[in-house]
């Protein structure tokens, strides 16, 4: 697990520490740094994989992220504003990676670091760099009348997606280890026996949507994804993706990473509750949070109230470690760099000190609409 993530010269990060937990939240209004957090780690990955000697910073990523070296500096720093560096203390290691900026728009960067020496070896150890990985973001996929398959990144690779973090294998990942038990028991839905992943996804999903049963269909190498709706004593009726609402299919890549991700691996998720009822958000959680307090890792970045009341609610019913929860709420400091306000977390699992902005806009309507 990454205990703790360093960033460096990046974007509006100055100087931004992050200690993470096994769910962590991040949070805040819009601009304040919370994607360049992810930004910073895919731009790792995916120059681990085109190059494991990390010798070279590559800005031109197929998969995550693409942008000229010109973009990502921060003005502001004094000492080091030549230098990009990113670092982070995990269970068995501390690394740290600088890179020189150069000169203009270029998209490869130089390290200048310490020596990694053997860095392949060391970085396949941490989920970051190897298959027990997933990137879902906010861009994920929605309904498709067709889903395509990719046996390298899904067979080999246990990937749910390769451009932009989309999901758009999901249909075809489940096809290929939907009848896999999954690897950890506490996401198992209650009281259930069948623990195949494709069964235990549509229990999940019938918690966030009452009742969603999935059929899939293969012609050649495309997937059809029919969605219906179990009912006691009646034979289910399946619709298309394209004619079921727009957050069941939105959702189902989280589900399925999660469910699917093995002891150790890292989730990182944005807007998870996009496109889903608040009740729906809340049993999201649940499962999130369950993973978190297992042996998953996953970060989270969103606007919803209800899945950081989500984590909060978890963690107290199941009495959980509080130091495997984090929140963050983002803010900007008097020269506009990102300052992440870890919020304090009571042991009755309530928010102390709220930092100012912190989910208060409800408050604030409530106290026009009742004239406080």
């Amino acid at each position: 697990m990454i205990k703790r993530y360093n960033i460096h010269n990046f974007k509006n990060h100055a100087d931004t520490s992050l200690e993470l937990g096994g769910l962590t939240i991040l949070t805040g209004i819009n601009g304040m740094g919370k994607s360049s957090v992810f930004q910073s780690m895919l731009i790792l990955r995916e120059s681990f994989q085109k190059r494991p000697s990390m010798r070279t910073l590559f800005l031109d990523g197929d998969s995550f992220f693409s942008v000229g070296s010109a973009s990502l500096v921060n003005r502001s720093v004094a000492n080091d504003g030549n230098l990009l560096k990113l670092g982070m203390i995990t269970d068995e290691d501390n690394l740290e990676f600088a890179y020189q900026y150069p000169v203009g728009n270029e998209n490869e960067m130089e390290y200048v670091g310490e020596d990694l020496g053997e860095a392949a070896e060391r970085l396949e150890r941490i989920p970051l760099f190897n298959d027990n990985f997933q990137y879902l973001s906010a861009f994920r996929m929605g309904p498709q009348s067709i889903y395509q398959s990719n046996t390298g990144v899904v067979d080999k690779h246990r990937q749910l997606s390769k451009k932009l973090g989309r999901g758009e294998y999901v249909a075809y990942f489940l096809s290929v280890f939907g009848s896999e038990i999954i690897t950890i028991p506490a996401l198992a839905y209650q009281d259930s026996k069948d623990l195949s992943l494709k069964r235990q996804t549509e229990l999940w999903m019938g918690e966030i949507s009452d009742g969603v049963k999935l059929q899939i269909n293969q012609s050649s190498s495309l997937y059809e994804l029919n969605y219906g709706y179990e009912i006691p004593g009646k034979v289910t009726t399946y619709h298309s993706a394209i004619n079921t609402g727009f957050g069941i299919s939105y959702v189902l890549s989280v589900v399925v990473a999660v469910l699917s991700a093995r002891p150790g691996s890292l989730l990182l998720i944005e807007n998870p509750e996009a496109h889903i009822h608040p009740s729906g958000q809340a049993a999201l959680m649940k499962l999130l949070s369950i993973a978190g307090m297992n042996g998953v890792q996953i970060i989270l970045e969103t606007h919803s109230d209800h899945i950081v009341n989500g984590a909060l609610v978890n963690w107290k019913e199941c009495s959980a470690d509080r130091n495997l929860l984090s929140v963050y709420y983002f803010e900007r400091d008097e020269i506009l760099n990102s300052r992440p306000v870890k919020v304090e977390i009571g042991s009755n699992g309530r928010i102390r000190n709220a930092p100012v902005g912190f989910f208060d806009q409800m408050k604030a309507d409530l106290e026009v609409l009742f004239d406080f």
